[in-house]
């Protein structure tokens, strides 16, 4: 499976083949079955998301269409009845990451619908998250107002991404985000 990791989604309808022809500049971007949801392999994701946001300041048109930037750390494929199971495996070795914050897990899910239950999922991982972090004699908080992190997860089909968004890179990329 094509390693991705980066998630691109378009503000506007129209110039979507613009922006990937724009994108390609940066790494090796494919358009999904998606309406207006890209992914990309980049070199660096900060330094992505830095030529973004200085491609918006320069009012370049490709890039004020440029809706949401998901960064994504794993990647992986899947079946409905291993998807649980393949996330948590997914989130283990950064959860401690995780440690002391004010979090939420968010799933984006495109296509399986009514198999995956994007809520369910995103409760699951919370209590897996605060189970594991105690055994790890951490704590951490489920926040939905003001989170220090919020664990993203994008489903493709049957491909799936996973990241973490942080208080700080959201700040500094207002488009790093999840809704």
């Amino acid at each position: 499976m094509w390693q991705f990791n980066v998630l691109v989604t378009m503000a506007h309808d129209g110039r979507y083949y613009h922006l990937l022809k724009e994108l390609t500049v940066y790494g090796e971007f494919h358009k999904t079955g998606f309406h207006g949801v890209a992914l990309g392999r980049v070199t660096d994701v900060e330094g992505f998301c830095e030529t973004i946001l200085q491609k918006r300041d320069a009012q370049m048109i490709a890039f004020q269409d440029v809706a949401r930037v998901v960064p994504l750390e794993r990647v992986f494929t899947f079946e409905v009845d291993d998807f649980l199971a393949k996330l948590c495996e997914a989130l283990r070795p950064w959860i401690a990451r995780l440690a002391e914050c004010r979090f939420h897990v968010r799933l984006e899910r495109r296509g399986l619908k009514g198999q995956i239950i994007s809520p369910d999922i995103e409760q699951a991982l919370d209590a897996y998250i605060l189970d594991e972090l105690i055994d790890l004699g951490h704590r951490a908080t489920i926040d939905f107002d003001d989170p220090d992190a919020v664990v993203a997860i994008e489903t493709i089909g049957d491909r799936c991404g996973v990241g973490l968004i942080t208080r700080e890179m959201n700040e500094k990329f207002d488009f790093v985000r999840v809704d």
